[in-house]
């Protein structure tokens, strides 16, 4: 009788999973009959050589984005490519009908002809109230079965802002984010990974309630922000998080932020204190050390600055904890962050042994239909060179206008000549 049961629930699980699927290829069909307002979509592909390597061709990556865009409705089609060939296959679907919105997408992997993911949003706006529902479903693949869930969301603000408030009930799902690898032999690329923002595999079918979230935000007297999550799961409470963050202390532009995480086992705290100007910003990051229930000193781990002036911006990362911290790169925020936490999130970063990275970026007018420079030094502490000197990356990029973009970047190590990067996109 078990054995029955699960059988008719992994089968009822396929079946709805599929409903999803045909439900969106119907819509893009009938898109498609209906008529449309034009194409719109962009070309993009990278080639990296690395001169010194017995195969020159050191990396690739190429993704076609096909779109027919109506009054209300926009069907695309995403296609990623890397040396291995054609690595993902995605449609998208977005429609805005006044108060009702809608947002889907989907994901196969194409070599299996697999049906990986699809999640669809659909929010409905009431001026100061939004409700929204989330869903998501995950194919049958060897290592696990087909799943599927669902989030229910009330969101608003009150006074023009200055509070906002968001409640999630998560049924067999969350929105913690869900990541997808590719099998490929290039994996320094940022193609090898898809991440979707709804999970429906924090839980087992049938469709049950999996926890609840609460998110509060308010503006206190123009001087300070307050941030709050209160979560629970199904035995009841299991964190609370607090941001305070303080801003334009003592008259100054200085910000202090404090954070808290309290859970039914442990607590912790954060605390970072940043300088900002009207013309860059100094972020020191650091931590509260504790013995105990005892502050016993604060760790400063990393300094960020960041200046800009005529069209030029420089930045400065200093990580002075390599063992723990690690700097991330400019797609993942360009800041110091714990390594354990970088993992956790599958952001990229650079090498743990570089403590320095600093970043020049120069446009040269027009800005945005003319030329850019930017050039990004980095210091290790394992090279032993002057200035812990580990490699120089110069690139110039070529606009013409907002339709086509041609880039080339040259990387000097302490090997020498390394790699040469070309690149262009283009869009309609």
């Amino acid at each position: 009788m078990v054995a029955h049961d699960e059988t008719h629930i992994e089968g009822e699980t396929i079946v709805k999973a599929r409903y999803l699927i045909f439900g969106i290829i119907v819509c893009c069909f009938a898109v498609t009959a209906i008529g449309s307002d034009g194409f719109t979509g962009s070309w993009e592909a990278e080639i990296g050589i690395s001169p010194q390597q017995p195969d020159p061709f050191h990396s690739f990556q190429s993704t076609l984005d096909v779109g027919l865009s109506l009054s209300f409705v926009t069907v695309s089609s995403v296609s990623d490519f890397l040396f291995d060939g054609w690595l993902w296959q995605g449609f998208n679907l977005e429609s805005d009908l006044s108060i009702v919105h809608f947002d889907g997408q989907m994901l196969f992997e194409p070599q299996s002809g697999a049906f990986l993911y699809a999640q669809g949003h659909l929010s409905l706006d009431l001026g100061m109230i939004t409700l929204g529902l989330y869903g998501a479903a995950t194919g049958a693949v060897q290592s696990a079965s087909a799943n599927y869930g669902w989030v229910f969301s009330l969101g608003g603000e009150i006074m023009a802002g200055m509070i906002t408030f968001e409640s999630n009930t998560f049924i067999s799902a969350d929105l913690s984010g869900i990541t997808f690898n590719a099998n490929t032999t290039q994996t320094d690329s940022t193609l090898v990974t898809k991440t979707f923002l709804t999970d429906p595999t924090i839980d087992l079918p049938p469709l049950s309630f999996s926890g609840q979230e609460f998110k509060f935000h308010a503006l206190a007297f123009g001087c300070a922000e307050v941030d709050s999550i209160t979560t629970f799961n199904k035995t009841g409470f299991e964190s609370q998080e607090i941001e305070l963050t303080f801003l334009n202390m003592f008259g100054l532009p200085f910000r202090m932020t404090l954070d808290f995480t309290y859970t039914l086992q442990t607590k912790s705290y954060a605390f970072t204190p940043s300088l900002e100007t009207d013309f860059g910003c100094l972020s020191v990051y650091t931590n509260l050390l504790r013995t105990g229930n005892t502050i016993t000193g604060v760790e400063i781990y990393g300094i960020a600055f960041r200046f800009t002036i005529a069209g030029a911006t420089l930045t400065s990362i200093s990580n002075l904890n390599t063992i723990d911290y690690v700097i991330t790169t400019p797609d993942f925020g360009f800041l110091v962050e714990p390594i354990a936490d970088a993992v956790a999130g599958g952001h990229v970063y650079y090498p743990q042994e570089y403590w320095e990275v600093v970043s020049l970026d120069v446009d040269i007018p027009p800005y945005g239909c003319g030329f850019s420079f930017s050039v990004d030094t980095f210091f290790s502490s394992q090279t032993g060179l002057l200035f812990d000197w580990a490699q120089s990356t110069m690139g110039v990029t070529l606009a013409l206008g907002s339709s086509v973009e041609a880039s080339s970047t040259i990387t000097v190590g302490v090997a020498g000549f390394t790699e040469w990067t070309l690149a262009f996109r283009v869009s309609w």
